[in-house]
């Protein structure tokens, strides 16, 4: 899982052209990409050149469109990131956010890995 956390140069949500600037950089060609009913994501129903297709969740009338198609991990995630933020780092600068979100990636990514912490402190001490 890669999940970048993006805001325009006025610190707003991204428009639809500036998130499929993003999911170009960040993701191969023949995605299909999970989301809710945020309108920026439009931009992804229309035939596009990385041929990107949009599964929507409209929260609105239901919350999985069943077959484990559903937003509930990247939601967690998000989840898991804010009481990071509030409980432990309590404050964090826009300038620095990708790197906490990379910090919760890795540890999403590894979760389930008892061997995660070794694996990366060996390369610093041998």
């Amino acid at each position: 899982m890669r999940i970048v956390a993006n805001h325009n140069d006025k610190g707003k949500q991204l428009s639809g052209k500036q998130l499929f600037a993003v999911l170009k950089k960040v993701c191969k060609g023949n995605n299909i990409v999970i989301t809710d009913q945020f309108s920026g994501y439009n931009i992804l129903d229309k035939k596009n050149e990385r041929n990107f297709v949009r599964l929507k969740i409209d929260h609105t009338v239901t919350y999985s469109l069943g077959e484990g198609i559903h937003t509930n991990g990247i939601e967690s995630f998000w989840a898991i990131l804010k009481r990071g933020i509030y409980g432990v780092f309590h404050n964090v600068s826009v300038r620095y956010m990708q790197g906490y979100v990379t910090e919760f990636c890795c540890r999403l990514n590894h979760r389930d890995n008892n061997k995660a912490f070794a694996s990366l402190v060996k390369p610093a001490i041998t």
